[in-house]
């Protein structure tokens, strides 16, 4: 399977798509609102970035847009007359529990009132 191949299948599955964009969009707000609000609190640092990154792009992100990925090549498993793909679907899971751990994390960037902890591994 070439990497052509790869996205026409992940071009006709929009679910796939639409997981992938959502949380990415996330872990980009994430960045944007927890940068600006570090700049405000005046704590904003490299080794706090750098941590963010290896936490959150290296060790969430990537592995769920991995596994979506790997999901939409594998394909599903028949058994019978029942067909689940239980790759995507532990990737769709795990980027719901993505979303709503950033979502938070993005909520409480905007509220002044919430302590603003430095990431830390």
């Amino acid at each position: 399977m070439t990497f052509g191949d790869i996205l026409t299948r992940l071009s006709s599955d929009p679910l796939t798509n639409g997981a992938i964009i959502a949380i990415a969009v996330l872990a980009i707000l994430d960045f944007a609102t927890g940068s600006l609000r570090a700049i405000a609190n005046k704590t904003f640092s490299l080794e706090a970035f750098d941590v963010w990154v290896r936490v959150q792009i290296a060790g969430r992100v990537l592995p769920i847009i991995l596994v979506l990925v790997a999901g939409t090549v594998v394909g599903d498993i028949s058994v019978g007359g029942f067909s689940f793909n239980v790759l995507t679907a532990t990737a769709l899971a795990a980027a719901a529990t993505y979303a709503v751990s950033t979502g938070a994390s993005i909520a409480s960037n905007l509220s002044p009132e919430t302590p603003h902890p430095v990431p830390t591994e």
